[in-house]
């Protein structure tokens, strides 16, 4: 999706009734867009997810645009300002139903450019936008209502699916599937051969990467994400997955429905990431891990020394369980004075010796 910004304005009155929320402050109060509090703007609407009185306070003491939203489980009559605030039971999907009030979103037109290289054997559904310089090679699929920007490349019977979104510089190589309702980001590559070697007299030998890439439906992958295919078999990534920038998922890797997979990851080759589970930015997996549904990795988090994870958070080189990493770094932190009496200690009884 594309947007730009619409020229509107609207009372906070209407804001409260539009959000079921409630008002305080002036009703006739005129907004004209949203921002965050880190850029705000005097004639916008922020808001703030704090859930402590002491927290929205710090947030009220900075304010300066014309309205917050914020939670209405926090009784605000205790706090000092003089702020317009919209309570809500959630404000950041609040903020999200006023988006559109303030930005549009630019409808491509439904058209094969006539500077598109299609073939003549490419199967293109209804009501498309296939843009310029694009290339849909032999055999290839693209679903109905699907929308390829400018310079995506499409191999032999690579799969776009039906309201499909690829932006400019993507590339689906042969055979690869991609499902419906997906969003792909600038520079993503779905299917480049995965990273298979074997040694020989004549130095490293290419293994032959035959297998495919499928994505799921309502897939997202991020800009220069890089999803291998398979050696043989199928590299997966379950529907609802959401894919950050800058990630490497390795050739035979196995991605579960609604996992979140965050910028810079990388996964060796057949790990297998289960449902719902989480990989936060720059944690790395090795090859043939089994992580369990719902496992949780925070960020630099390193896998590997073991081959099974299951359900639960985990943190560290190598990573291990929160509680157990905790544990560690308390013990750590205590190492230099332990050091210091064991050497005193040691003093002692030498002189006694």
């Amino acid at each position: 999706m594309i947007f730009v910004p619409r020229d509107n304005s609207i009372a906070l009155g209407a804001v409260a009734n539009l959000l079921g929320g409630t008002l305080v402050g002036d009703p006739q109060a005129t907004i004209h867009g949203v921002c965050s509090l880190d850029e705000q703007m005097p004639d916008a609407v922020a808001f703030s997810n704090v859930s402590t009185l002491g927290a929205l306070q710090k947030v009220l003491d900075r304010i300066h645009s014309r309205a917050l939203l914020i939670r209405d489980s926090l009784d605000t009559g205790t706090l000092d300002t003089t702020a317009n605030l919209v309570r809500v039971a959630e404000p950041l999907p609040a903020m999200l139903r006023l988006v559109p009030l303030f930005y549009s979103e630019i409808e491509v037109e439904r058209v094969v450019s006539p500077h598109a290289d299609v073939h003549p054997s490419a199967r293109i559904g209804r009501d498309v936008h296939i843009a310029a310089f694009c290339s849909i090679a032999e055999h290839a699929i693209v679903g109905d209502r699907a929308v390829l920007f400018p310079g995506v490349v499409l191999y032999p019977y690579a799969q776009v699916g039906a309201e499909s979104i690829l932006h400019s510089g993507v590339t689906v190589r042969e055979r690869c599937v991609i499902g419906d309702d997906s969003v792909i980001q600038n520079g993503a590559v779905i299917g480049s051969d995965g990273f298979g070697y074997h040694p020989s007299p004549e130095g490293h030998q290419a293994v032959p990467q035959v297998g495919v890439a499928l994505l799921g439906d309502r897939v997202d992958v991020g800009a220069n994400t890089c999803v291998d295919r398979a050696t043989l078999g199928t590299t997966s990534i379950a529907r609802g997955v959401k894919v950050d920038n800058l990630a490497q998922i390795g050739h035979n890797v196995n991605i579960g429905e609604h996992a979140i997979v965050c910028g810079d990851v990388a996964i060796g080759g057949s790990t297998k990431i289960g449902k719902g589970a989480v990989l936060a930015g720059a944690s790395s997996y090795a090859d043939h891990l089994e992580i369990a549904d719902g496992a949780r990795f925070t960020g630099r988090a390193a896998a590997g020394h073991v081959r099974t994870y299951e359900k639960g958070d985990y943190t560290g080189y190598p990573a291990r369980p929160i509680s157990q990493w905790k544990r560690e770094q308390v013990m750590i932190r205590k190492l230099p004075s332990v050091l210091k009496r064991l050497r005193a200690l040691e003093k002692t009884i030498a002189e006694r010796a």
